[in-house]
């Protein structure tokens, strides 16, 4: 016991140390005092109907849905493709196209930030939401790769074989038999893919332009004024994250058990 348990400490200290920080924002978020400091003194709901009542957040947040929801339907689609080409075709050269696919996680997000501004620079294509939908459907590609594919490698490729055998075509194959299985892959693919895109701040702060998501908000708030609202919004934005996370995990574990 005492040598299981000494690692063990470590491992809350961890964890302790890494959501520490999200309990505190959570508990002055229902100060009710404006100065964020102890003792506290009493408990309101008044930041979260502040957070709720701000036009200007409401703007950055249907920002942020309008640049998360195309971000997260681009990073499954092609991350259902790049998953089949890995999964069910013999490639020459697999081991490159899986190589290239996971560069995003290799390299840091600042570098490939200012090397797609240089590029973007260089082809005199203006900063826009469709330039930070391209960018982040880059770097999130290798998730959305990564968690269809598990589901494909688990899935009978017997089953793929009898439809054939039966006389379906390949398209026919994939329509009735292969997609169907992979369903709940693809769901919890976009759910991550959301929750990704919606919490990216540095590549979305060099793609953006004029355009401000919430992220770039909420990241320009806290430089200039720690508010007791802000700590509403940043705990709403975890309990979202949070919920998508779940309902995601929730999925893969049941296409792991179909």
């Amino acid at each position: 016991m005492r040598r299981g348990g000494f690692p063990l400490l470590w491992v809350w200290l961890v964890y302790g140390f890494m959501y520490l920080p999200i309990a505190v924002i959570a508990l002055f978020s229902f100060n009710a005092s404006e100065i964020i400091a102890f003792p506290l003194q009493g408990f309101t709901l008044h930041w979260f109907g502040q957070v709720l009542a701000d036009a200007r957040l409401g703007k950055g947040l249907g920002l942020s849905f309008l640049v998360s929801v195309p971000v997260a339907a681009l990073a499954t689609l092609f991350g259902a493709m790049a998953a089949l080409a890995l999964t069910r075709y013999p490639l020459r050269g697999r081991g490159v196209l899986f190589a290239v696919i996971l560069l995003p996680f290799l390299i840091p997000k600042v570098i490939l930030a200012v090397a797609q501004l240089i590029l973007l620079s260089e082809l005199k294509i203006e900063r826009s939401l469709a330039t930070i939908i391209a960018g982040q459907a880059i770097i999130i590609l290798p998730f959305t790769t990564l968690i269809i594919a598990s589901v494909l490698v688990r899935i009978d490729r017997r089953l793929e074989e009898a439809a054939a055998d039966l006389g379906a075509s390949g398209w026919s194959t994939f329509r009735r038999v292969t997609l169907p299985l992979m369903k709940n892959g693809l769901t919890a693919a976009w759910f991550i893919a959301f929750v990704l895109s919606s919490s990216e701040y540095v590549l979305t702060s060099f793609l953006s332009g004029r355009y401000q998501p919430l992220s770039i908000l909420v990241a320009s708030d806290f430089r200039f004024n720690i508010s007791p609202a802000l700590n509403a919004l940043a705990l709403m934005i975890v309990a979202v994250n949070l919920a998508f996370i779940a309902i995601g995990e929730f999925i893969r574990l049941r296409s792991k058990q179909a």
